[in-house]
């Protein structure tokens, strides 16, 4: 998308930043003091930026009490980094994920010092209430995936990625009702409808003929000329391809490709 050109939309960066910079400077203050507070005049940290590398929309983000403390810096660091995915996790409403990030941020609070097991299941309830007030965070963080951007990723300074964010996972996050995502996989699926301006589309699959599941190509190969997928569409051709589904109860609520196998 315009990111691919290294551009992005103007109004959808600022958007994901304000609720970026809300998600860093909430949890990193609860990661410092283990008091969640909403407001940010009460914050006991600040949430500072530099200047992006040319060509680059790789915004790096300073926790200033955090790098100013190198004792407990990489402690810190290490819960914070398993906050931030866990509530993208939580927004996302991916379970295993989430009791994956569970174990990981009881360990972190114990490295902190904290071996009385009530003071701990405290802290982690604390953090579920975060989480959830800071849903509305998340759905600015994504603004602009899908818009401007193929996938939003959060990682630490070392390069390690936390939590990335594609089509599939905004459309959790942004969703009404709850939905979850299903991991990537291999469809077989014939096209019956296609809007060659959006990639939204229809699909069936070939076990359930007689059912149209709504879908969306967010393959850049999409934009080309006499892609696969309309020549598979026009000629009534199955074709395989990798995406990742949207579940409501279980059951599909769409598809979203993003390319396809031989």
């Amino acid at each position: 998308m315009d990111a691919d050109r290294h551009e992005i939309e103007l109004s959808a960066l600022a958007e994901s930043l304000k609720g970026i910079s809300r998600i860093v400077g909430v949890t990193a203050n609860f990661a410092v003091t283990e008091k969640y507070v909403q407001h940010k005049d009460a914050l006991a940290i600040r949430v500072i930026t530099r200047a992006p590398e040319a060509k680059c929309f790789e915004i790096m983000a300073w926790v200033k009490w955090a790098a100013e403390q190198p004792l407990i810096s990489a402690t810190l660091a290490t819960l914070l980094a398993s906050l931030i995915t866990y509530i993208v996790s939580k927004a996302v409403n991916n379970r295993e994920e989430m009791r994956h990030l569970r174990g990981a941020l009881e360990a972190a609070i114990k490295e902190l010092g904290h071996r009385d097991q009530p003071v701990v299941d405290r802290l982690l309830t604390t953090i579920d209430k975060m989480a959830d007030a800071l849903k509305p965070a998340v759905k600015q963080a994504v603004a602009p995936v899908g818009e401007t951007a193929a996938t939003l990723t959060i990682g630490d300074a070392a390069g390690r990625r936390m939590a990335t964010v594609g089509v599939a996972e905004k459309a959790a996050i942004m969703a009404d009702e709850p939905l979850e995502v299903g991991d990537e996989r291999t469809y077989h699926v014939l096209i019956t409808e296609l809007d060659m301006e959006t990639g939204g589309c229809k699909v069936a699959f070939l076990d359930e003929p007689n059912s149209r599941y709504p879908g969306r190509i967010t393959d850049p190969a999409f934009a080309l000329p006499n892609n696969v997928y309309a020549t598979a569409m026009a000629a009534r051709r199955d074709i395989s391809v990798r995406a990742k589904a949207t579940l409501k109860d279980g059951e599909i609520d769409r598809l979203y490709i993003s390319n396809t196998q031989p």
